[in-house]
């Protein structure tokens, strides 16, 4: 009982924490050092902190899916097969908001092109590809997750993870119909596999087919 009181308490300082430094700490540095700066700087203590709060259990996951999932080659399909599925429901979207409403269009996307052209390009790779999954999938999958016993729980945690990570995303109302598939994919995902690195993975590749597209021009 205490061990789960210590965990309960370390995910829910973790979501706090989050949002008061992704927005609080935002807010007070980015007239100083630039917007762009500022969020490099923020997701690096994020990162800092995940390690820092979390490193037992991650460890733990890490060994857990290396001995589990990484060693059976139907993971590394599924995986693909939810990869693809998600990058097509993308692109469907990116249809139908072309086609019908721009609003749905991202604002986020130029964000992250600002970023790549204000900070060193490995920076801001780095900052997408590695701090971004592992600290979004860290509060949004295992902190407000976690592992819930009833199944009513689980359903109620699943659709609170699944607003609270898209609503982070989104600047206007409509951008939340953009990262809904996303959202629903990682969410699902990492309950499919009750492992915080199986949707790292996930979110990590989506990011990574995310940054080709936006440097080479598609998005």
């Amino acid at each position: 009982m205490k061990k789960y009181l210590e965990l309960y308490g370390k995910r829910m300082c973790m979501i706090a924490l989050f949002y008061l430094i992704n927005f609080g700490l935002w807010e007070l540095i980015a007239p100083i050092i630039s917007g762009e700066w500022a969020s490099f700087m923020v997701y690096v203590l994020l990162f800092v902190i995940v390690l820092l709060m979390f490193h037992k259990e991650l460890k733990d996951e890490l060994l857990e899916i290396a001995t589990r999932k990484l060693k059976d080659g139907r993971f590394y399909l599924r995986w693909l097969i939810v990869l693809v599925i998600d990058l097509a429901l993308t692109m469907f979207v990116l249809w139908i908001a072309n086609t019908y409403c721009n609003a749905i269009l991202p604002v986020n996307n130029e964000n992250v092109k600002n970023q790549l052209n204000a900070v060193p390009l490995a920076f801001g790779v780095i900052q997408g590809c590695v701090f971004a999954p592992i600290i979004e999938e860290m509060v949004f999958r295992y902190s407000v997750i976690g592992r819930p016993k009833r199944k009513c729980m689980w359903i109620v945690l699943t659709m609170v993870s699944i607003v609270l990570f898209d609503c982070i995303h989104i600047v206007a109302p409509l951008e939340f119909f953009y990262y809904l598939a996303p959202a629903v994919i990682l969410t699902l995902f990492y309950d499919w596999n009750k492992n915080i690195f199986a949707s790292i993975l996930l979110h990590s590749s989506i990011n990574v087919v995310g940054y080709l597209a936006l440097l080479a021009g598609v998005l």
